[in-house]
This record gives C-alpha cells, structure tokens and sequence, in this order.
C-alpha cells in the first residue's frame, strides 16, 4: 500500500494508492452546484478556487505512507453558503461501502457492490469506508464541533456512447460527495475540521483508526464503569408508579442479579406533561424527590428519562412560556409530533410535541435547574431522549438567539446539562446524534426498540443491524447500548431460544446491559443469565468478517492465551459454516471448549463446523491450554 494525493493541473484532486486510481475529479461544490472557478492557483501543497464571491482553498497535511489530511478553508466569501462540498460527485470505482448512522436505528453497515446499485444512494455520517479489493480507504472529519458532516454515495447507471456511432451502453458509475452542513450562518473566514483518508488491510482497523481518533480530539468519556441497570420501561412502560417502585425494589432484595444491579432507572411517565419534568404525575403522588430517596434506601443509584428537547403544547411550560420553543421561518410553532387521533402518545393529553429552543437563555437556564434538582436528588443516571430534535438546521427554524449551526447549539446544551449532573454522572443518549454527542455521553443506544417478538414491530432485526455497524464506536466513542435485555418467561412472544441468543448477543457486544423485567418474578434460570453476562469491564469485541454481508453475527473476544468466540444465526433457516482458527484472529493450534457441553471440540480439517438452527447461537471458549474448563457461573471469568 502507498496513498498518495494529487492536485492536478485543472484543479481537482486524485487519490491513488501506488498508481491505482481510487478518487478522482474531487472537486469544491456550493449548495449542491459545482464551483465556476475564475482562477486556481496551485501551490505545492495547496489549491485555491478564486470565485466571484471570495476563495475556496484547500491544503495537504499529515501525509505519509498510508494517510494523509485535507484541510479546506473559505477566504473573504461573501455570500451565505448553506453547504459546501469539499468535493462533489467525485468518480470512485469502489466494490463495497461502509456506511455510518447519524444516529439510533439508521442505516449502517457494510454494502457489497450489488446493495449499492440497489440502493442507489447511501448517506453517510461523519465518516465512510470505500473497499478497493483487499484494501479500505477511510474517509472522516477529524472531530465535529461545529458542523454535521455527510458522505454521499450515488451509484447507478448511465448511457455511454462509443466513438463515432449512435449504439448507446450501460455504464455503471459511483461517485462520492463530502460536506458539511453550515445552514446559512454567514462565515466568509472559515478554517474546517481536516478531512482525513486512511488506507488499511481490514475495515475494521480503519474504523477503529478513526473513531480513536475522533474520540481523542472530541475528549471521548470512555472511564465510566459499563451499564449493568434496571429501567422501568420495556415492562411497565408509562404505567410504572410508586406502588409498583416499592415492590420492586422490595422484590429485588436477595435476588443474585437484583442486588448487584447498580442503577434503577424510571422511564417517561413520572411527570404531567412533556417539559414540567420537576412535577410528579398522578402515578407519584408523594412527589419525584420521594421517589427517589425510596430507590437509595433500598441500595441503588437512581436514574431517570428525560425528553430534553420535548414540550407538550398542555404542559405548564408552553403555556406560560410559548416564546421558549422553536419557530418555523413563519412565525409558527415547530411541530414536531401531532397526535390528534388515537393512539396518543404514552397517554398524555398533549396533541402536539415542540422543540425547546435553547438558544433563549431563560430556557436554557430553566432546564439547567432541571438537571441540577434531579442530581440534588440523588440522580446519577440520566437518560435523555429524543435528542435529534435539537439538530433543527439553522436555515430553516427560527432561534430566539440565531447565528450558530445546529451542531453548536446542540453541544452548548450539552455542556450545560453535563455540568448540571456532574462528572460522576453516567449519561445515556437516546434517539440522538452520535458525533455531536461524543464528550458528553458515557452511553448511547445504537438500535431500534426491541419487545416482545423476534418480528414485526418492536422487533430485534434493526438492533442486531445497528450493533454490528456501530461496534467501530464502541468504548470510541462511548459505550454503545443494544437495549434491553428480555428475561421474563410471561407475557412474551420470544422463544428460549431467542432470549438466550439475544442476551449473550447483548453481552459479547460490550454494551450497556440492563433490563426491565421484574427480576423478582422470572424463572430462577433466566435470573442466572442475567447474572452469567454481568459486565466486569469495558470490552470490545473484534468482528472478523465485517466486510461481508453474511447471515450470522461473529464476534471474538481475545485476551491473553485465551479467546471466547461467539456466533448467532440471524436467518430463518439453519446455518452451517466452518472456520480456520486464524480467520476469527485465533493462532491454529488452540483448543476449542463448548459451552453448555463443556466438551472439546474436535475440528474438522483445522476448522470449526458450527451448525445452528434459526435464531440461535454458539459460544465457545478457545485457549491454549487445552485443559480449561468454562465457568458457567459469570461470563468474564472465562478470560
């Protein structure tokens, strides 16, 4: 490998690795149009677009052997510009792409070439991967404290005629876009966050390269302890309340995994309306603060969900505050949820949902005093949710206080919140914006809310899609949540199977941990498998086929002279593969225990022949020595 970055002479910019051509044609663009240039002035390492309203320029940086940083700037520009490109509609012959979230539940994951032409176009956030044959070329912000940045990839076909007839072929192209979103706010002096290109041997180890990176810029928090709670909404959903508090903190007591659980979380339902988050519903008549003592009594730390962009239009604070919420470009109130008709919403009265505008510094101060009370009452897990509302792009919505991007109002409140609840404080986002959230969240969900059934609604499918797409982040940037764990043996559609496979599924990702059934009430052997996953630490693990649009889930876990190695089918039907040690990043030679049997396993061929039926999963424990034993009692012992 050997990446190299070229200004040629008309202007654009080509990447190649050793003389094969991976980009070309990069080229600026505003607001969706290329760049007219009037002059371009080509330095050594520098590029300058002189245009008639001010310069684009462009300079080479970190380059070595396999990397190198583009970092654009505006000069003197004299006009708004809603998005620049640092390079639009650039070729890429590329056979696979990575594609990264914006946030909860969005697509991620890798595509080969046949899923790019079906998709047409893919939006990526923050960063993308580009495969040319065993090589990854990543493409990233270096951190993203001002704008949201976006990788667009437009694949898809075209007429291309041959020389000096009418036959017309079909060609397919791909071309990649990179920008960043800066909605208007008029900056003629701008210097951007570099753009960095890192060629690797593995996707893995280029996202992992790069999310170090942005997480060290963006002062990642990655020293909290991993997440091993209770939360009161995929059981009770909004209808936990003070009796039910009490009996199941009462039921918890002498339960192995309820007294070593170290959070107990409430969820939406404590208070009247989206925004009055200090007054207590008619479900906690003694008040929040009464609640919370009651959950420290009993041992554990509370936690409580927060809407923090959320106002319902009954609720005491939009009707004595109605200027604290965001405005469309009318004038009018910004709707971001109407519920008229049935169902509404967690049954509240409310029939539309505001976003708080936190650019008014008496709504700002006001849910300071919000997050600051709940921490004088003993919080020390908060959960807030639905933050992608507060991502409203400038351009398009009325501030009290305009002028900054998005991104800049959303890490401003960000920074007040954190100081509200403190350094000790475990945060878990929801619903959020990953980049612009790295520095403040400790935990960030990942996937889509998972319930009671293997399909349909509320399902795991988007879960265990988004877990393996954003592993990359995970202990990068924050510790990843997969969401709940489902234990319970009543009132579930779930099988043995499915519960067992997406609980160790859960475990082996190295994220948050918790559930919210009542542990006092389930099976005495679902108890013991909340208890066999408890975390000890932060854990990662290595995906060894990444790359691969395959039907199953690996994951390894190595340390030392020992490894545990998970695989799960996902499909409705029954799988078999087989696998050489050294493809799962294991030396050939090591011995392979099964867990529930205990047992060696034989290898076929210096393979390892897996066969799993729909839904399910194997866990094995491979070691140098080959009398090792597994522990059945915790997880991590094995290690």
């Amino acid at each position: 490998m050997g990446l190299s970055c070229i200004i040629e002479n008309d202007g654009s910019i080509t990447v190649y690795n050793e003389s094969t051509c991976l980009i070309k044609n990069m080229y600026p663009g505003i607001d969706g149009h290329p760049v007219h240039a009037l002059q371009i002035i080509r330095e050594d390492k520098r590029v300058v677009w002189v245009t008639a309203h001010g310069n684009i320029a462009c300079r080479l940086s970190e380059a070595d052997e396999n990397c190198f940083a583009l970092e654009y700037a505006l000069e003197n520009y004299e006009v708004p510009v809603h998005t620049i490109h640092f390079f639009l509609l650039a070729d890429i012959q590329a056979e696979g792409f990575y594609q990264a979230a914006e946030g909860m539940g969005k697509d991620t994951g890798y595509y080969g070439k046949e899923e790019i032409l079906k998709k047409g176009t893919l939006l990526s956030y923050g960063l993308c991967s580009l495969q040319y044959g065993k090589d990854f070329l990543t493409i990233y912000t270096t951190s993203q404290n001002h704008y949201e940045t976006i990788c667009e990839l437009n694949a898809g076909e075209k007429n291309r005629y041959t020389d000096g007839d009418d036959l017309r072929n079909m060609e397919e192209v791909e071309q990649l876009s990179f920008h960043v979103r800066m909605e208007n706010t008029n900056r003629g002096q701008e210097v951007f966050e570099k753009v960095k290109f890192i060629l690797t041997d593995s996707l893995e180890d280029g996202l992992n390269k790069a999310a170090e990176e942005i997480g060290r810029n963006m002062s990642a928090r990655l020293f909290m302890p991993p997440a091993y709670h209770w939360c009161s909404w995929y059981y009770c959903y909004q209808n936990f309340d003070m009796a039910q508090l009490r009996e199941y903190v009462k039921g918890f007591a002498g339960q192995g995994s309820g007294e070593k659980i170290r959070y107990f979380q409430m969820d939406v339902g404590y208070c009247p309306s989206m925004g009055d988050w200090l007054e207590p519903s008619e479900r906690f008549p003694e008040g929040l603060e009464a609640a919370f003592r009651e959950i420290r009594e009993a041992g554990y730390t509370p936690g409580v969900w927060v809407g923090a962009f959320m106002v319902g239009n009954r609720s005491r604070l939009y009707r004595e505050h109605p200027d604290w919420i965001l405005h469309d470009l009318e004038g009018k109130p910004l709707v971001l949820w109407v519920m008229d008709n049935e169902p509404k919403v967690w049954g509240y009265q409310d029939e539309e949902y505001y976003c708080l505008d936190t650019s008014h510094p008496d709504a700002m101060a006001y849910m300071k005093k919000v997050f600051t009370t709940f921490r004088g009452w003993g919080v020390e897990l908060f959960k807030t949710d639905f933050m992608l509302w507060g991502l409203q792009d400038s351009s398009r919505v009325k501030r009290y206080a305009p002028g900054k991007t998005s991104v800049e109002y959303f890490r401003e409140f960000l920074q007040v919140i954190r100081e509200a609840i403190g350094e000790e404080s475990y945060w878990l986002g929801c619903i959020a914006p990953y980049l612009p959230f790295v520095g403040y969240a400790d935990g960030m969900r990942i996937g889509g809310d998972v319930g009671s059934r293997w399909d349909g609604g509320f399902c795991p499918q988007n879960m265990m899609r988004c877990l393996v797409g954003s592993n990359y982040m995970n202990h990068n940037y924050f510790q990843t949540d997969p969401d709940a764990v489902m234990l319970r043996d009543f009132q579930i559609r779930l099988t043995e199977r499915d519960i067992h496979s997406l609980a160790l599924l859960a475990a082996l990702s190295g994220g948050c941990i918790y559930t919210s059934d009542p542990l006092h009430q389930i099976a005495p052997d679902r108890e013991k498998l909340f208890e066999f996953i408890q975390p000890d630490k932060r854990r990662k693990p290595m995906l060894p086929f990444l790359s691969e649009v395959r039907p199953e889930i690996v994951m390894v876990h190595k340390e030392g002279k020992k490894a545990l190695v998970f695989v799960m089918n996902k499909a409705e039907t029954d799988f078999r593969a087989a696998y050489t040690l050294e493809s799962l990043g294991i030396p050939s030679g090591w011995n392979v225990f099964r867990f529930k049997t205990g047992e060696k396993e034989e290898l076929w061929k210096e393979q390892l022949v897996v066969d799993i039926p729909p839904h399910g999963c194997r866990l094995y424990l491979v070691a140098e020595d080959e009398n090792v034993v597994p522990d059945y009692e915790k997880l991590w012992n094995n290690l």
